[in-house]
Formats: structure tokens, C-alpha cells, sequence
């Protein structure tokens, strides 16, 4: 990435999006592009698609998610992975719509199996069963990730 080309953070509040934002600040990247929720609401699509229109980010870091602890996941496990489909479905395709140089998805180490031996391998990855207590968390971050694939 060149010091000018346009970045945008997505979820540049949490705890590795504003960490992502404060090294991109710190290495003199100019053209930071973020938003907050209540700028752009990432559950909706056609809000993503007009900002990605608009803004023409070349540059995208997803680190935008719904989490939670242990009591959050198992309390509120269909709000996890609708919220996570969605957003991750919403910033991938626009991105993929407006020909974005570079996108970084951020995944988490719940979406290794329960069992999985250490230290982790990304050749374990579905080779096993989700730690229950945040499997609709961890299907959504491996769907984003399928999804990039494709």
C-alpha cells in the first residue's frame, strides 16, 4: 500500500480495528477512511454499497463484528450469526463489487475445532467440532472466510 491510497477500517472502534488504525496513523497512511455505526450501518446493504460507491476505499480491513464472551455466545447465539453473516456478506461483496485492491478479514481462533492440537495450523481448520459455546460465531467468521476464497 502506498502512504495515499485509501484505506478503510471497518470496525475501527474495536479492540483490532483500532489497533489496525492507530499502526496504519503511526506509518503515516493519509487517506484513512472509517465510519461509525451510527455513520454507516454495515446490517444494511444498501448503506455499504452507496459508501463503497462514494468513498472508493483500495484498501479494506474487516475487523467490524458482533462478539461477546462465553455468556453472550450461548444467550444470543442466533443474533451472533445473523449479525456476522450479514456484515462480513455486506463489506466482502462490496468490496468485490468496486474492484478493492486488497481486503484483510480478520477470523478468531474459535473458528479452529474444540480438540484441535496446539499449536494451531490453519490445516486444521473444519477438520473437527466448534467449541458450542460460540459455534454460530465461529461458522459465521468461517463463512467470511469462504466467502474471500471464492
Amino acid at each position: 500500500m502506498e502512504k495515499n491510497d485509501r484505506i478503510y477500517v471497518v470496525g475501527h472502534r474495536g479492540l483490532a480495528g483500532s489497533a489496525i488504525l492507530r499502526k496504519l496513523q503511526s506509518a503515516g497512511y493519509e487517506n484513512l477512511v472509517y465510519r461509525s455505526h451510527r455513520q454507516l450501518d454495515l446490517m444494511r446493504q444498501e448503506q455499504v454499497e452507496t459508501f463503497f460507491r462514494g468513498e472508493r476505499p483500495q484498501y479494506v480491513f474487516l475487523a467490524a463484528a458482533r462478539v461477546g464472551g462465553i455468556w453472550a455466545n450461548s444467550t444470543f447465539p442466533a443474533e451472533f450469526i445473523y449479525n456476522n453473516l450479514v456484515i462480513e456478506t455486506n463489506v466482502i461483496h462490496s468490496s468485490h463489487l468496486y474492484a478493492i485492491k486488497k481486503l484483510l478479514f480478520l477470523g478468531s481462533s474459535c473458528i479452529y475445532p474444540k480438540l484441535c492440537p496446539q499449536p494451531m495450523g490453519e490445516a486444521c481448520l473444519l477438520s473437527g467440532y466448534l467449541e458450542p459455546t460460540n459455534e454460530p460465531y465461529a461458522v459465521a467468521k468461517i463463512a467470511g472466510i469462504k466467502m474471500c476464497q471464492a
